[in-house]
């Protein structure tokens, strides 16, 4: 597989790895977790943004000839916008363990001169946790507030100046501005670099 350049195509008949009668009764975090016990989830790294979760199928039929199912990681405020994830459910561990293998010993490059990363990571859990931990509504307690508490006007909760909610507040603001002009930088950065890579390895091949 070294210096294997790979033409993405569709596979043949487009075939999936997956029961498609057991779609609607387990979610995709649950396959995930069940294939991640039983060591046969792989972690893709290094594939192109735009690349689909079906691009992601056909990567590996066609290097491997192997079937997965594969679904791109969803992105983030702070994800790379030259670098996608995907995640690989194959039929058994060891077919993993080979695709690891082989991408850790060898290099196979894709169409775009990106080089193709796998490596064994567990997934972390996309379920929406709860805002606020501890917070509990007893609809009792409405009837046993007195009734010219009910009826006064609820005054405005917003932080005000010269207050220390404000002055945290603010601080965030700042703090999160320069977090986002710094990963503006090291993005532009990034992607300088991989041109430059991708003109040398052109050259090369």
């Amino acid at each position: 597989m070294d210096n294997q350049v790979l033409e993405i195509t569709r596979r043949p008949n487009s075939e999936s790895l997956d029961d498609r009668s057991t779609w609607f009764n387990d979610t995709w975090e649950e396959r995930m977790h069940g294939a991640d016990v039983q060591r046969r989830l792989v972690l893709l790294e290094n594939l192109d943004p735009s690349c689909t979760s079906a691009d992601v199928e056909d990567i590996i039929w066609h290097a491997f000839e192997e079937l997965c199912t594969a679904k791109m990681v969803q992105r983030n405020a702070i994800s790379s916008p030259h670098s996608g994830q995907a995640y690989a459910i194959f039929k058994k561990e060891a077919i993993a363990e080979m695709v690891i293998a082989k991408l850790d010993e060898g290099c196979l490059l894709l169409s775009n001169g990106r080089p193709l990363i796998g490596s064994k990571r567990a997934p972390c859990s996309t379920k929406k946790q709860s805002t606020f931990f501890g917070h509990i509504i007893i609809e009792k307690l409405k009837f046993q507030v007195p009734r010219e508490m009910r009826e006064a006007m609820s005054t405005s909760h917003c932080s005000q100046p010269n207050t220390l909610e404000y002055d945290m507040a603010m601080e965030w603001c700042l703090q999160q501005e320069r977090s986002d002009r710094a990963l503006k930088a090291l993005y532009k950065r990034q992607g300088e670099e991989l041109r430059r890579l991708k003109a040398e390895l052109k050259s090369k091949f």
